[in-house]
């Protein structure tokens, strides 16, 4: 393990709540691949608020607090398939766009405060000259399974030709 891997490694067991852990990798669950390469940028796909393996966290977000928590498992999810498919979390050389989609009402202000649920703890394990990223947070009418938050995010990998897709 280089300085580098280690020290990323290091922020996130320390960013970790203490009955937080990085989610198993899942298949997809339809037609789509985890994540794609192209060139140096990595798409990662949507990932919904999970409370567990195959337990979403659902429904309407109202409150931007709760919302934050649950778009903070997107982001577990996201690391986790970083660092087992995609060549680890020493392999990211910049997260580049992250789109937030919040399952809420119409007029529901908070958007912004339930991405930060995301952007903070990427930012947290990897230092702001690497985590820091461009940001949409909106508001939509449902998401898949009645999840409360989806988030995808665009990361540029310092050798992509060591991610694997399965």
């Amino acid at each position: 393990m280089t300085d580098s891997s280690a020290s990323v490694e290091a922020r996130l067991k320390s960013a970790l709540l203490s009955d937080e852990i990085l989610p198993p990798v899942d298949p997809p669950g339809g037609h789509y691949l985890p994540f794609s390469v192209a060139g140096s940028l990595c798409y990662l796909s949507g990932y919904i608020s999970r409370s567990a393996p195959n337990e979403f966290i659902r429904g309407k977000v109202t409150d931007g607090s709760v919302g934050a928590a649950a778009a903070r498992t997107c982001a577990l999810g996201h690391l986790a398939l970083l660092k087992e498919r995609c060549g680890g979390l020493s392999n990211v050389k910049s997260f580049h766009k992250v789109t937030v989609y919040v399952n809420g009402d119409s007029g529901f202000p908070d958007s912004p405060e339930v991405g930060n649920g995301y952007t903070d703890l990427i930012v947290e394990v990897f230092g702001e000259a690497v985590g820091q990223h461009a940001r949409s947070a909106v508001t939509v009418a449902g998401l898949p399974f009645d999840a409360s938050v989806e988030v995808e995010a665009i990361v540029e990998l310092t050798d992509p030709s060591i991610a694997k897709r399965m």
